[in-house]
């Protein structure tokens, strides 16, 4: 008698894998509908991501800082959250939120005691509380969002007496999103921000939910035990990075990024790992190159079948991970039904 359950199983994962083309076309629809606006300021002429928008618009996140050819990062000392005392981050531009950070007496690398409060365009607040492999994610009046255990497995989360309803488990992600992009900023070879979160479909409506598990910091050690190929394919940004500047020159920074982006993927798909798949993001190539229509934006998913979904966002710009961006991430994924981690990977970091 046929397996009526494997029959549905492999339905479901041959319909997920089959949608990426329909997708992209909502996905383009839908932010073409939102509108580019032709007036949103770009980044000068002469810099080397000139012409392409700045983050300014409310879908952006943080912007990205001027990064130079070699791709060194901030120094430890630059970190967010070395500082002992709490902090803002600076006037925030429309639609970016405030992160203010405060660091525990016991904070350390291998056990970080640190406090982010992150504060919404609109005045929503959240706060996330990191001690050791635990972070609490409480809203403005205390209450908890959640609250996750970092493993070697990856993030897992823990009960909850409260039930979070849509609309503050979606403000709670955003809060993650915007927190994300302001760590990104320091990266570097031995600590990563990550995001990570987990995606279903929201009754009655058929919406996709996503909901936050974990933002913050994590070490070179605990990256890899999770998202095994981080060296691997960083290692390959960086070839790919070389053998575009080698190539050279380009007409503009998207042509640039195009290059690298290219070089990626083919490097990606002869390695012939089942583990590794390059797909090209269309909503990614509208956001970074939209003038360019050549242009090809890819990202790196790591599947082993089993735990978290590890997706490696490369970028070559300022942009940082957009709320549009992480919708595309929680639709593709949302039929494993398992965490998705995202990782900002560039060139030489």
């Amino acid at each position: 008698m046929t397996n009526t359950n494997d029959e549905q199983a492999v339905l479901r994962k041959f319909r997920t894998r089959h949608v990426g083309v329909d997708l992209d076309v909502k996905l383009l629809r839908l932010r073409l509908k939102a509108g580019f606006n032709p007036g949103q300021p770009r980044v000068p002429a002469g810099e080397p991501d000139g012409g392409q928008w700045t983050d300014g618009d409310a879908d952006a996140g943080r912007s990205r800082p001027n990064r130079n050819p070699t791709g060194l990062g901030a120094s430890p000392s630059a970190m967010p959250g070395r500082d002992s005392a709490a902090r803002p981050s600076g006037k925030p531009s429309a639609g970016q939120a405030r992160v203010a950070t405060h660091v525990g007496q016991a904070n350390s690398p291998r056990s970080p005691h640190v406090r982010h409060t992150v504060t919404l365009n609109g005045g929503r607040r959240f706060v996330f509380q990191t001690e050791g492999a635990t972070q609490t994610v409480l809203d403005g009046a205390g209450k908890p969002v959640s609250k996750t255990l970092w493993t070697s497995q990856g993030p897992m989360s823990l009960p909850m007496i409260q039930r979070v309803n849509a609309p503050v488990a979606r403000q709670a992600l955003e809060a993650g999103r915007q927190l994300y992009n302001h760590l990104s900023i320091g990266n570097t070879r031995d600590q990563r921000a990550c995001l990570a979160f987990t995606a279903k479909e929201f009754r009655p409506n058929g919406s996709i939910l996503p909901s936050l598990s974990f933002v913050g910091m994590l070490s070179r050690v605990e990256t890899e035990a999770v998202c095994t190929k981080l060296e691997l394919v960083q290692r390959l940004s960086n070839e790919s990075m070389e053998e575009a500047k080698l190539a050279g020159p380009y007409s503009s920074a998207a042509v640039f990024g195009t290059a690298i982006h290219t070089r990626l993927r083919a490097k990606i798909l002869q390695l012939e790992d089942t583990t590794l798949k390059a797909e090209v993001s269309l909503l990614k190539k509208v956001e970074e190159a939209p003038r360019d229509f050549t242009a090809v934006r890819v990202d790196v998913l790591e599947d082993r079948e089993f735990g978290p979904i590890c997706v490696y966002d490369l970028k070559t710009g300022r942009r940082g991970l957009s709320s549009a961006r992480t919708i595309e991430f929680a639709t593709r994924l949302l039929g494993y039904g398992r965490p998705i981690i995202v990782i900002e990977l560039r060139p030489y970091e």
